[in-house]
């Protein structure tokens, strides 16, 4: 995840998101509120797996883990539709 810009950083975590979807399905297809923990669990999996160039990164261009998690869900939301 070397993207220098926000809508770089989007794109990617919502394309590794919607792999992880495709993955394992049944993870994201149960109750809305397990589908809820398991789309802000990838998320904060996502953040704290982050190597040290990401994490300076996302502290310059002002990326939290609220955005990581807005992220995944949009992704789950668009490969639901």
């Amino acid at each position: 995840m070397a993207k220098h810009n926000i809508a770089g950083v989007k794109q990617e975590i919502q394309t590794l998101a919607i792999g992880n979807y495709r993955s394992y399905p049944d993870d994201y297809g149960a109750t809305p509120g397990e589908t809820t923990r398991n789309i802000q669990s990838l998320a904060k999996g996502y953040w704290d797996c982050r190597d040290d160039r990401e994490v300076v990164r996302d502290e310059r261009l002002g990326i939290h883990l609220e955005d990581y998690q807005l992220w995944t869900k949009e992704a789950y939301h668009a490969f639901m539709n």
